[in-house]
């Protein structure tokens, strides 16, 4: 609970500013603690040095506020971390009070520049450290700091430093890279949900739009049975959004598994069951593609469930197919073991069902073909380059 405060006021913020601007805040309370103890133990020297070192840091860190230069503030951070720890190492009323090693800038080479950048920085601090250490060793070879086995122990360390610098870089560029991919594709999901939804609302107005028109006309359905057929219209659209979200893959929907359950759907509003094959072959499609099938689809079976009669000595059956090849994909709705019915009745008819299937199939650049041989045919082909097999 008490961390919260602290965590809206970094909200939102850049994560190496955020970085850059506590490293330094705390080196100056670091600084101004030391020089303090220096003073405490006598070390009047150090104290001036330190306390002012921690001024400079702090019109820096005023500085880095008010313009907000990452790169800029960072290169001037860590020159006044070098060179303040090599004045203390090569200095003998300092080097008691060493604050920062030599491997510690290296982290900020790799967290605050690009790689290439870090690396040609690495070069550069490795060689100067070499040469302080050198330079240590002949004007201070009694102090225990510039002894051989420390400074090599240094110098290994400096090395593994490096090696985990550069592993971190590398795991943590591509964890952002990661989730910066991440936030785009959500940022484009999230817009294309808005869109698609945009969409279904307008056909749901287009559709109410037309039912108002043919109820003006002196249409013979009651209202009940209007309702009843927006309903299903409806709860259509949005089983092609369950569908989707209900799998990994955002883009395409299962073709067989939502005629399967659309089918369902319609057979249970109107209390009838006929006898339906679905052969799809695990076919997918994109999602406006899939509604607009799905649009038909209703629209077929729906006036099947309600008007379709079994011929003499015959069952009612309806078979559907969905197939594709070279870009271009079809659909086949069979009615089958029924009163012949004259196509053109179909293809003529200025019912709203039938008026729909031609607007939609019209949308979709496709063509629609009625044919009556020995059980009616619906063949609905349309241009679809995203048809898969899964």
């Amino acid at each position: 609970m008490t961390s919260e405060p602290v965590k809206l006021f970094f909200q939102g913020r850049d994560h190496k500013k955020i970085m850059l601007g506590g490293l330094y805040f705390s080196s100056v309370i670091m600084l101004i603690s030391l020089s303090l103890f220096a003073l405490y133990m006598g070390h009047k020297s150090v104290f001036y040095a330190k306390f002012a070192l921690a001024i400079v840091l702090s019109v820096l860190l005023v500085a880095f506020l008010v313009s907000k230069k990452t790169s800029l503030y960072a290169l001037l951070f860590l020159l006044v971390i070098e060179i303040e720890s090599s004045t203390a190492m090569l200095s003998r009323h300092f080097y008691d009070f060493v604050t920062v090693y030599p491997f510690f800038p290296i982290f900020g080479f790799f967290f605050f520049f690009r790689l290439t950048t870090a690396i040609w920085m690495i070069l550069v601090h490795f060689i100067f450290w070499v040469g302080v250490s050198i330079y240590g060793y002949g004007a201070f070879s009694s102090h225990p700091l510039f002894h051989m086995v420390p400074l090599i122990n240094m110098v290994a360390s400096t090395v593994v430093v490096i090696l985990v610098a550069l592993f971190y870089h590398i795991s943590t560029e591509i964890t952002y890279k990661k989730l910066e991919h991440a936030n785009r594709q959500k940022e484009i999901l999230i817009k294309e949900i808005h869109h698609r939804i945009k969409n279904n609302l307008n056909k749901i107005s287009s559709i109410l739009g037309l039912q108002i028109m043919k109820m003006k006309e002196g249409g013979g359905e009651s209202p009940e049975e209007i309702l009843e057929k927006n309903r299903l219209r409806i709860e259509m659209m949005a089983m092609v959004h369950d569908a989707l979200y209900r799998t990994d893959d955002l883009e395409n929907v299962n073709a067989e598994a939502y005629i399967k359950n659309l089918v369902e759907l319609i057979s249970s509003a109107y209390g009838r069951q006929i006898e339906v094959e679905v052969d799809a072959s695990s076919f997918t499609l994109p999602l406006e593609k899939m509604l607009k099938l799905g649009i038909v689809l209703n629209e077929l079976f729906t006036n099947t469930i309600k008007h379709a009669e079994a011929a003499e000595d015959e069952k009612l059956s309806v078979k559907i197919s969905l197939h594709g090849d070279d870009g271009e994909a079809a659909l086949l709705y069979i009615q089958q073991g029924h009163v012949p019915v004259d196509p053109q009745l179909f293809e003529k008819s200025d019912g709203l069902g039938m008026m729909l299937v031609r607007l939609t199939v019209e949308e979709m650049d496709g063509t629609l073909k009625i044919e009556q041989n020995g059980s009616l045919r619906f063949k609905i082909t349309f241009p679809c380059e995203r048809a898969f097999f899964e």
